[in-house]
């Protein structure tokens, strides 16, 4: 397991769950532990503040 930057971590797998949280309308896991993460994943892991990912 390592910390990396989120954009640096396309390929990789991460090694925890990601929730996200909307006040009032949705609170849960957005990625599960094992997902492989994509380009197309990395505009809403920063949106969700995530500048770094345990992989």
């Amino acid at each position: 397991m390592k910390k990396i930057k989120t954009v640096d971590s396309i390929g990789h797998v991460l090694c925890h769950d990601i929730t996200q949280i909307i006040r009032g309308e949705f609170k849960g896991r957005v990625f599960e532990k094992g997902h492989i993460v994509k380009k197309e994943d990395i505009k809403l892991l920063l949106s969700l503040g995530k500048d770094n990912l345990y992989v």
